[in-house]
């Protein structure tokens, strides 16, 4: 049985935490078991098992799933409240030789007391305040809170102003095929009970914006994320006759230069500024050994947004790629100068959406979107959508009618929109 005290809530962490949960395991179906069998304990639930929701992900290998309950006001009303969060968790091991202790909380926090940390983290220790193990604060201690938040509303609809909505999702810390699910599965769900949703609490942990803050704080909104990719097409050749070739690596190593940490793609909204992007893989294409030079690579990034729309920030990323692609062909230029004599081919900076590269395709192959959705479903099953993505581009890219090296920009899965509650809308509540 789920009780809000601060003894009941601490046990709820414990026991959500000893479930490992990490993300694309068969641990983290489990999680969302367990959290179902925690709702079903609440007598509310008991008396209405109508109210729970459990929601199988589409086609998921783990069987994952959506898990929560609509908790309903009496007399009726239309007005919701969503209450959220993810319950799986990444991997353990960070934790080093102590990662066979990482789901127990109490045992892990008993064996860090008196090792090598910060001293922060040891004041932190030393308060008896304070519970450390995978998953406490991301975020299972925050699911803990609006289970128990559910359970005391749920002893008595009569004193609730409106709907209480609390939904579990898996799947965060890789895909976010979750919380994709809950947003198709919340507008179904409003559609079919007649439901207004006047707000969602996140109960996602977050830094307070101030170094050493320690008081509650309130978010209203949230950064986007883009995840722009460069796929680098050079010009293969025997490493003995560098010169007959353009090092797709080279290009894509160019591209970082500009790309990492450029104040260019930062954007502020009041107090708010996003941090720089961030290269997250920067790596050849290719399934075996050669001696002869990359003729694929590719680099993806995390970009942060507060204002911008994926339409304006692809002119600028275009505009990067080729002014990568001339800075490659000038460090060739001035290698050759120094070693070559003697004629070697010229290549020409050419940079194209991955919007215009289909478009190109499509005068070639023709119905170029059957072909995707062909070529995508030959994939091997378990790719992460990063992966899928790039391996279908791979497969485009072999039906090209020409061999000229190429910088083909777009975005990779998923796209998280900005958000912020900025009261300029009627859905905005200040």
């Amino acid at each position: 049985m789920i009780t809000a005290s601060r003894e009941g809530i601490l046990q709820l962490i414990i026991d959500l935490v000893k479930i490992p949960g990490i993300t694309r395991t068969p641990e983290e179906a489990k999680m969302g078991l367990a959290i179902l069998e925690k709702l079903k304990s609440i007598p509310w639930v008991k008396d209405h098992p109508k109210s729970i929701i459990d929601l199988k992900l589409p086609d998921d290998p783990w069987e994952r799933r959506l898990v929560g309950c609509l908790l309903r006001a009496e007399p009726p009303k239309a007005e919701t409240i969503i209450l959220t969060g993810h319950y799986d968790v990444v991997g353990v091991d960070d934790f080093g030789p102590l990662r066979h202790l990482a789901f127990s909380p109490m045992e892990y926090t008993r064996a860090i007391t008196g090792t090598n940390l910060e001293e922060e983290v040891l004041r932190d220790l030393a308060s008896g305040e304070y519970l450390f193990g995978r998953g406490i604060m991301d975020m299972k201690a925050g699911l803990a809170v609006e289970m128990a938040l559910l359970a005391e509303a749920s002893a008595n609809p009569l004193n609730l102003g409106a709907n209480i909505l609390f939904l579990a999702v898996p799947d965060e810390e890789d895909s976010s095929e979750g919380m994709r699910a809950a947003a198709r599965f919340l507008g179904e769900l409003r559609e079919k009970e007649g439901l207004e949703y006047r707000g969602a609490i996140l109960t996602e942990p977050s830094s307070a914006g101030t170094s050493g803050a320690e008081k509650e704080a309130i978010f209203t909104g949230t950064m986007g994320k883009l995840m722009p990719f460069f796929y680098c097409l050079g010009s293969g050749s025997h490493v003995g006759q560098y010169y007959q070739g353009l090092n797709a690596t080279l290009l894509a190593s160019c591209v970082n230069n500009l790309m990492e940490g450029s104040a260019r793609f930062v954007e502020s909204a009041g107090r708010d500024k996003t941090p720089p992007p961030a290269c997250l893989s920067l790596r050849d294409i290719r399934k075996c050994y050669s001696v002869t030079l990359p003729d694929r690579a590719v680099a993806f990034y995390n970009l942060m947004t507060l204002r911008r729309a994926p339409a304006e920030i692809m002119k600028d990323l275009k505009d990067l790629a080729e002014q990568a692609f001339r800075n490659a062909l000038k460090q060739v230029e001035r290698s050759a100068g120094e070693w070559l004599a003697g004629k070697r081919p010229e290549f020409e900076p050419r940079v194209m959406s991955f919007e215009d590269f289909l478009s190109e395709l499509d005068g070639t192959v023709g119905d170029v979107k059957s072909l995707v959705r062909r070529k995508a479903a030959e994939l091997e099953k378990g790719l992460d959508d990063r992966d899928k993505s790039l391996a279908l581009l791979g497969e485009l890219c072999d039906l090209r009618p020409s061999s000229e090296p190429l910088i083909i920009v777009g975005f990779l899965p998923p796209w998280y929109p900005h958000r912020a509650n900025t009261g300029e809308s009627p859905s905005d509540r200040p």
